[in-house]
């Protein structure tokens, strides 16, 4: 039988029918895997498919954003991709609305945008500057290519673009913009008198005799609060100039005059192109050839490093690096940057870690040195100020020990230093004048052991380099401040008042006269009116 069957195979019709269910079967097959094919797409989005691949990619985002909130307590639960699958898919289908509504309008992300857009991510940067490296690395993590990385931005771009069309545009009614126009057109006329506070005082309402009936009628307002009058030294800078001899400040500059050599500069600019995983030797050839083709033929370097280099920070610039002392860049392009000889002159491709640079030297500036008698000025100043601060913390040191050793008063320390101890303006805990206007050195006076106890505070270091030890010398309770030490302040008070009064009885009495003068033109149109036997106008208000 099986002898039968194989014969039967032999014949030419047979052949032509198992060709014919091979070619069936075949094209079946086929089917689900071309693009457009049965199975080839999760849903269509007016005739653009959205395909299994996209799908399952924003399911595995959306797991990963509920993990960055919720952390690695999640219920596995909300991770289940059947769960997530519709969400998933109604961004996507939403996403592609919003695309193709942008392609109607025709949105574009240029070239720039992109590029700005990419070295901004705070991923693709080292130290605060973009690097080619980490851009290529954390794009092949993710499982991503540089050009679809780069279609994926363009895409932002433009739906946020489309975002801000809809969100920043506004409408106005006829109603709106008619009542707009008129406050616009509006004209008013505007009557006002000005009436100068030196006009309504007299010499009488700030007399010495009115301003102490003030004071005593309004003591109240010149109640203090506890107040205290302190004694105090001061050590600071001021009192610890030094004088250095020339020998000292030659042997400083012999020593620190490599520091202010400034090393030869050079300015450059690079095209760099960086071979792609998927893209072959030839293709990444051919780009290479491209690229120092238009170079030899004379384009512009800035134009084909923005559009052919793949460094995106330097390719928006023309390529710009900036300088370099001979130690910047890598060994290979430090080596070939110090091998062009003129501004212009453009090097052959270097090879590094990120990839094949062309480099074109832009400036070049020579190393310089300075002479001991540019900087000895400055070295002087720095030496005599450093040993300014080493006299002024031996002294603080000096003045610690004694302030904590001798209670009595602060002669002791003020006169084994060499300075003068201090006495102070009244202050109050909440306001002070001169190094008392410090609130931790008001503090530090009303401390319990200084005030009430009668110790010496602690040396307190203050702005600009001020050290303050205090002792108090007088406790003022809270009373009526005397009038010598208000006076001032009863002047103004006194005078306010008395100026508001007098505008008071002014502003009253240019009223009335307004008052009176529209009565005087009411009873001369009544008269007019009678005498011509109109109808007499009402009494104004």
């Amino acid at each position: 039988m099986l002898q039968t069957m194989r014969q039967s195979t032999q014949s030419t019709a047979a052949k032509v029918i198992i060709g014919l269910i091979v070619l069936s079967f075949a094209a079946f097959g086929l089917e689900t895997l071309l693009p457009g094919g049965a199975g080839t797409s999760v849903a269509e989005v007016n005739g653009e498919e959205i395909t299994p691949f996209a799908l399952q990619e924003a399911i595995t985002q959306q797991k990963r954003q509920l993990i960055s909130i919720l952390g690695d307590d999640i219920d596995p639960a909300l991770l289940d991709d059947e769960r997530l699958r519709p969400r998933a898919l109604d961004s996507l289908v939403q996403r592609a609305l919003l695309l193709q509504k942008t392609a109607a309008l025709q949105l574009v992300a240029s070239g720039a945008q992109v590029s700005q857009s990419i070295t901004s991510i705070e991923a693709f940067q080292f130290n605060g500057e973009f690097s080619p490296d980490a851009y290529k690395s954390v794009l092949a993590n993710a499982g991503y290519t540089l050009e679809r990385f780069r279609r994926a931005q363009a895409d932002d771009i433009v739906l946020a673009q489309l975002q801000a069309a809809i969100s920043e545009s506004e409408f106005v009614t006829k109603t709106e913009l008619s009542a707009t126009a008129n406050v616009m057109a509006e004209e008013r006329d505007v009557r006002f008198l000005v009436v100068p506070n030196n006009t309504l005082l007299d010499d009488s309402a700030l007399s010495d005799d009115a301003l102490r009936d003030f004071y005593t009628d309004n003591a109240s307002l010149f109640f203090t609060q506890e107040q205290l009058i302190v004694d105090y030294i001061e050590l600071n800078l001021e009192g610890f100039d030094v004088l250095v001899d020339d020998a000292v400040v030659r042997e400083q500059y012999e020593a620190v005059k490599d520091e202010y050599q400034v090393s030869e500069q050079t300015r450059v600019s690079h095209i760099l192109l960086m071979r792609d995983e998927e893209e072959t030797e030839q293709d990444f050839a051919s780009r290479l050839s491209t690229v120092t083709t238009q170079l030899n033929d004379g384009v512009d370097f800035a134009a084909v490093a923005a559009a052919l280099s793949d460094d995106l920070g330097s390719a928006a610039m023309g390529g710009e690096l900036g300088f370099t002392d001979g130690a910047t860049f890598p060994e290979a392009m430090e080596e070939a940057i110090a091998g062009l000889a003129l501004p212009g002159d453009i090097s052959a491709p270097v090879e590094t870690d990120a990839g094949t640079h062309i480099i074109r030297l832009e400036e070049r500036i020579d190393g310089t040195s300075v002479s001991y008698e540019t900087v000895e000025a400055e070295l002087r100043a720095s030496i005599e100020a450093a040993e300014a601060e080493r006299a002024l913390l031996i002294a603080v040191e000096e003045l610690r020990d004694a302030a904590y050793s001798t209670q009595p008063d602060l002669s002791g320390p003020a006169e084994a230093l060499g300075v003068a101890v201090l006495r102070s303006a009244a202050f109050t805990v909440e306001a002070g004048q001169s190094v008392f206007s410090d609130a931790r050195l008001r503090a530090a006076a009303f401390a319990e052991d200084v005030k009430v106890d009668g110790n010496n505070s602690d040396v307190l270091e203050l702005a600009e380099r001020r050290f303050v030890v205090v002792r108090v010398h007088e406790v003022r309770p809270p009373q009526t401040a005397p009038f010598r030490e208000v006076e001032t302040e009863v002047i103004e008070i006194a005078a306010l008042r008395a100026a508001k009064r007098q505008r008071c009885l002014a502003l009253q009495s240019t009223a009335q006269d307004a008052s009176r003068e529209r009565r005087r033109r009411w009873r001369t149109s009544r008269k007019r009116s009678a005498s011509t036997g109109a109808s007499s106008w009402p009494l104004p208000g």
